[in-house]
């Protein structure tokens, strides 16, 4: 199994289908920490890189959507959903104490977990708490507006249509967009720049 893409913080694209990682739930799209969480995937795996994909006795083969539902590790044993707990992007969630299946990292999820649920039982991760200021909703830079580098080359604003360094810090974020946070991998290659 290798990766393909990231769809978010807890679903990505892999040669085998759709996988949404069991355990783990972060921010969707336009809440606070979505971009965050999405990248940090994009940050661990490159597209060709070996997963290795379980799935835990006991445990659905799909969900509602019919995406695989997998604990998912690199090639090297790195579990993506204990990083995205540890950085404070997800909560553990979808398990035992909830309704769901039990899996065998729920327990290790939940007692390291600094994200937390609000009172509309979204995701709020450990960035966005404590008045920290909320990110800005999609639309609100020119580049979300765009959800691939090909819908952004097929622009009529006026919009620069890249490539986008991700080294240089006034591009940063345009980068991060599109290699990242719209799902289609603009960084294909792996060198740094997207949109290329």
């Amino acid at each position: 199994m290798t990766f393909a893409a990231v769809i978010d913080g807890d679903t990505i694209e892999t040669s085998a289908g759709t996988v949404r990682i069991i355990g783990i739930d972060t921010p969707e799209r336009g809440e606070c920490g979505y971009d965050e969480a999405s990248a940090a995937l994009g940050r661990l795996v490159s597209v060709g890189d070996p997963l290795v994909l379980s799935l835990p006795a006991a445990q659905n083969d799909r969900d509602d959507y019919g995406r695989m539902l997998r604990s998912v590790a690199t090639a090297d044993g790195t579990d993506l959903g204990r990083v995205q707990i540890d950085a404070g992007n997800a909560v553990a969630r979808y398990d035992s104490s909830d309704g769901y299946p039990a899996h065998p990292l729920e327990a290790e999820y939940r007692a390291a977990q600094t994200a937390v649920l609000d009172a509309d039982r979204n995701v709020v991760t450990a960035a966005c708490q404590g008045g920290a200021a909320p990110a800005p909703s999609l639309g609100v830079s020119w580049w979300q507006a765009y959800s691939s580098c090909t819908k952004l080359s097929r622009n009529e604003a006026g919009h620069p249509t890249g490539p986008f360094d991700r080294d240089d810090p006034s591009q940063a974020a345009i980068y991060e967009w599109f290699a990242y946070g719209t799902g289609n991998n603009g960084d294909g290659d792996g060198d740094g720049l997207a949109c290329e």
